[in-house]
């Protein structure tokens, strides 16, 4: 049942806190725990979590803005769930945090893990981010408490490293196997075919340390053999066909086979309710065993398996229904450990990444009082950053009231440059992919326009016939041959010679890149750019310090770990800022 908690509003007759000296209570005044109390605890609307609990009569919640306080505080402080319990349980800065003044009531780490699952629960179910939602408000509540003018930001993105063992190709595909074996029932795995038990005992497979270079791709058919199945073995029964094992067993064959197209009528017996059996597109296509095992009597079974395969003539088209993908045709986002199989893969730079990205942005204008984090998104790192910026464009305008956003040129991105146009918010990149055109050449920026249309040319010269299309973004034009044929610019410029006059034509995505290019020229934007500069010590204050690699599995858990990180650094920045004020005000009197 979900009650509001109100005690902390309550103040105590008696309590250490009252038997403090007057020194003491000061410096207890300008912690940051009193200062995480007035800015973060008291700021928490509990209601919206109202909708996680039970309606009927049963025994009230733990508050919420405790349980959510002390999700902030765990990456605040740096603490195991363990610990967290302890601080909750005996350290007065914690305490003090929740607005309470003394010992006496009691939690369980079970609680925090109750309470994560609901929220990961309420999201998938929902689409609702409660924990978002209190990002949201925290960050509109210390815009206007301490006067931040957010119309200048910057933004960055940044790998966040899986916790998991980044598997070969042949690994991946054996640990699959392994994990379904290991949740069938002993005596199912005994009247299983010879050659699948050697998968079920071993735990931590390692083939591709054990194996010889010949030996990988034989081993994979084998494996992939082994797969398709017991597939199609178990699909039928809904206890194994439901476990999550099983799930993974078919995601690991419609990422890394293909079926042999022609195969797929072959003389088997079809009802005509078939249909109904067989997902469409876009679905897994219920895989078919690559080799039929038999019973010692030679009639095709499972349940009386012999220890060796019977192996089908060179002719038999079954053994040729599923084959393995090449490695460039299997997609980034396919499965790479089963242990976290919302985690992707990327390279950059030459190297390899397995996990999540983050996006974060926040203020930089030097007369704020304090950098505040304006927004915070996490999904898998094979997202362009485009995408992850794309879907803040809105908030940050009306909510923050951003106008400049300094990003770098990995934010490239047609689309989303025009959403940000519509929004009133202009993008200052700091450097542009693609090779920069020669020196000596000329660029659409060296003419004078007006939207689509040239003005003059670098020569000072208006076009006789200009075309722009909407549709495409397609921009062209004639000059006459009497102001280009002696132009000393001739050689270097951007029209070309036809019979009767010259032109030029590109598309309008071509004209912003080099005006951009002209504006990374101007000594004056250069010094704006450095403003960006920072934004790397944002991404190392969030993120890596405490480590490089990821402590949660699952793109909702990790997502709900930055935002309280995001949550926390603010109040760190905000508490650092009062402290000082504090002491400033203490010097002056």
């Amino acid at each position: 049942m979900f009650k509001e908690n109100n005690e902390y509003q309550q103040e105590a007759l008696f309590s250490p806190v009252k038997d403090l000296q007057s020194g003491l209570k000061t410096k207890l005044q300008n912690h940051w725990s009193t200062h995480f109390y007035e800015h973060v605890f008291t700021q928490i609307d509990e209601k919206k979590f109202g909708r996680l609990y039970h309606d009927g009569y049963s025994r009230p919640n733990k508050p919420v803005n405790e349980l959510v306080s002390l999700e902030i505080i765990k990456h605040l402080l740096g603490l195991s769930d363990e610990q967290l319990e302890h601080a909750y349980l005996f350290d007065f800065r914690v305490r003090n945090a929740l607005g309470k003044e003394t010992l006496g009531d009691n939690i369980c780490a079970k609680t925090f893990t109750n309470f994560r699952r609901r929220l990961l629960e309420h999201e998938e179910e929902t689409g609702q981010d409660l924990l978002h939602e209190v990002f949201q408000d925290h960050r509109s509540y210390l815009q206007d408490e301490f006067e931040i003018d957010a119309s200048t930001q910057r933004m960055d993105s940044t790998f966040i490293e899986a916790n998991i063992k980044q598997l070969s190709r042949i690994d991946l595909i054996a640990k699959v196997v392994h994990n379904f074996l290991d949740d069938l029932p002993n005596e199912i795995v005994q009247e299983l075919p010879a050659g699948l038990d050697e998968f079920a005992d071993t735990e931590n497979l390692e083939l591709s340390y054990e194996l010889e270079p010949g030996e990988v791709d034989s081993t994979m058919e084998t494996l992939i053999e082994h797969a398709a199945w017991l597939i199609d073995r178990f699909e039928d029964e809904q206890n194994y066909a439901e476990l999550e094992s099983f799930a993974h067993l078919q995601q690991i064959l419609d990422e890394q086979c293909y079926r042999i197209p022609e195969l797929e009528d072959d003389d088997r017996d079809h009802d005509e309710d078939d249909d109904d059996d067989h997902p469409g597109d876009g679905e897994s296509p219920g895989w078919e065993p690559l080799r039929t095992f038999t019973s010692s009597e030679g009639e095709t079974g499972h349940e009386q398996a012999s220890d060796e395969p019977v192996q089908p003539d060179e002719d038999d088209h079954e053994q040729d229904r599923v084959g393995l993908k090449e490695p460039d045709e299997i997609s980034s986002g396919s499965m790479q450990n089963p242990h976290d199989v919302d985690a992707t893969h990327r390279r950059k730079g030459g190297e390899s990444f397995c996990g999540y990205k983050a996006n974060v942005a926040e203020t930089c204008d030097g007369e704020n009082p304090f950098r505040l984090i304006t927004t915070i998104r996490v999904d898998t790192n094979n997202t362009d950053d485009g995408d992850l910026l794309a879907e803040d464009v809105p908030e940050l305008s009306e909510e923050t009231g951003l106008t400049d956003l300094l990003v770098d040129g990995g934010y490239t991105h047609k689309e989303v440059e025009a959403c940000c146009g519509d929004h009133g918010i202009t993008q200052h990149f700091t450097g542009l992919t693609g090779q920069r055109p020669p020196a000596e050449k000329l660029s659409l920026a060296d003419a004078e326009w007006d939207d689509h249309r040239m003005v003059a040319c670098p020569a000072g010269h208006e076009p006789f016939e200009q075309r722009y299309m909407p549709e495409s973004g397609r921009i062209s034009g004639r000059m006459g041959k009497e102001f280009c044929e002696d132009c000393p610019h001739r050689e270097n410029c951007f029209v070309r010679e036809k019979q009767q006059f010259y032109s030029y034509g590109f598309y309008e995505r071509k004209l912003a890149l080099a005006h951009r290019r002209k504006r990374l020229d101007n000594p004056a934007e250069k010094e704006f750019l450095n403003l960006r500069a920072g934004a790397e010590s944002l991404v190392n204050e969030v993120y890596y310090q405490d480590g490089e690699k990821a402590r949660f599995t699952g793109t909702i858990k990790m997502k709900n770990a930055s935002i309280a990180k995001a949550i926390g650094t603010n109040l760190k920045r905000a508490s650092r800022f009062l402290e000082s004020e504090a002491k400033r005000e203490h010097s002056a009197g």
